[in-house]
C-alpha cells in the first residue's frame, strides 16, 4: 500500500487493519486508527494518549491520493507509426473497441462485412447458368455464412485475412508485400519472432494497422509444372491448418486470398486441395 507506513502491535494489526479497510469500502470519510463505533463506520478522531506505544497513525492524505492514482493497468497510448516494440503495439491494440482501432489503421476506406453480400444474396441477382451436375448438394444454411468478394484484401475490417506467405514470413512479392507494407514493420518484427513457417503450416500474429486484427500466414508448395502428391497434400494442410488456426482463437470471419498468390498456389482450383 504505497504511502503508508503501518507498526501496529502484533495481534491488533490484523484486526485494526480490517476496521481500516471495510470503512473505506462502504464509503466512510477519510480517518485515522481510533475507536470505531459499532453502529456506524464514521470514525471519531481519537487522542494520542488513546494509541498504544509503538503505533503510529495511518495518515488519510495517503488514503486519499492512493485512492486517487489511476488504474495500474491502463495502457497508455502506442503510436504504431513509430514504435518498434510489437509486443507492447499488440497488447495495447487487444484492449481497444473496435472504433478506438479504426484510429490506427492504414486506410480510411476499410470495407465492413456489412458491405460484402453473402453468396446466397449474391447469386439471386448474378447471371449463372446451372451446372448440369453438381459435387455437392446445395446448402443454404452455408451460403448465408460464405461470400465472394473481388477486394483489396488489405482493406477487410474482418477478424482474420490468411496471407500466401514465404517460409521466412518476413513479406515478399505480391499481395505478401502487400500485407507487409499496410499492417507496418511492427509485422515484420512479430513475424521475425516466430523463426519462419514450414511449407504446409500455418501461423497467426497481430494485424496492426490493418482493419483486420490477424493475420493468418499460410505457406503453399511452389509447383513446377504439374504438382506431385505430395504437393497437394502440403496444399490441402495449409488451408486445414489456416482453419484450425481460425477455430483455436475464436475467429469468426476469415477471408482467404484467391487468384493473386504467390506462385505455386495457383494450382488450388484445379486439385482437390480446396475442397
Amino acid at each position: 500500500m504505497p504511502g503508508v507506513l503501518m507498526t501496529l502491535p502484533g495481534r491488533r494489526l490484523s484486526g485494526a487493519l480490517g476496521q481500516l479497510l471495510g470503512g473505506w469500502g462502504k464509503g466512510g470519510n477519510p480517518w485515522v486508527l481510533g475507536g470505531v463505533r459499532r453502529d456506524t463506520w464514521s470514525c471519531r478522531e481519537p487522542s494520542t494518549s488513546s494509541l498504544p506505544r509503538g503505533t503510529v497513525q495511518l495518515v488519510s492524505r495517503a488514503f486519499r491520493s492512493w485512492a486517487a492514482a489511476p488504474p495500474l493497468g491502463m495502457a497508455a497510448k502506442v503510436d504504431l507509426t513509430t514504435s518498434t516494440d510489437w509486443k507492447e503495439a499488440k497488447t495495447y491494440l487487444k484492449g481497444l473497441n473496435q472504433k478506438q482501432r479504426r484510429e490506427h489503421y492504414y486506410t480510411k476506406d476499410f470495407v465492413t462485412l456489412k458491405d460484402i453480400d453473402t453468396w446466397k444474396k449474391m447469386a439471386k441477382s448474378a447471371r449463372l447458368k446451372q451446372p448440369e451436375e453438381t459435387k455437392f448438394p446445395k446448402d443454404n444454411h452455408l451460403n448465408e455464412k460464405i461470400s465472394l468478394v473481388r477486394r483489396d484484401i488489405t482493406k477487410l475490417e474482418l477478424d482474420a485475412i490468411v496471407n500466401a506467405a514465404n517460409s521466412s514470413l518476413l513479406g515478399g512479392g505480391g499481395v505478401d508485400g502487400c500485407i507487409h507494407r499496410a499492417a507496418g514493420e511492427l509485422l515484420k518484427e512479430e513475424c521475425r519472432s516466430l523463426n519462419g513457417c514450414e511449407t504446409g503450416k500455418a501461423k497467426l500474429s497481430c494485424g496492426y494497422r490493418l482493419p483486420a486484427k490477424y493475420v493468418i500466414h499460410a505457406v503453399g508448395p511452389i509447383a513446377q509444372g504439374e504438382p506431385s502428391a505430395s504437393q497437394e497434400k502440403e496444399l490441402e494442410n495449409c488451408y486445414k491448418n489456416s482453419l484450425k488456426l481460425a477455430v483455436e482463437n475464436k475467429l469468426r470471419t476469415v477471408v482467404r486470398a484467391w487468384g493473386c498468390t504467390r506462385e505455386g498456389l495457383g494450382f488450388a482450383g484445379r486439385h482437390p486441395a480446396g475442397e
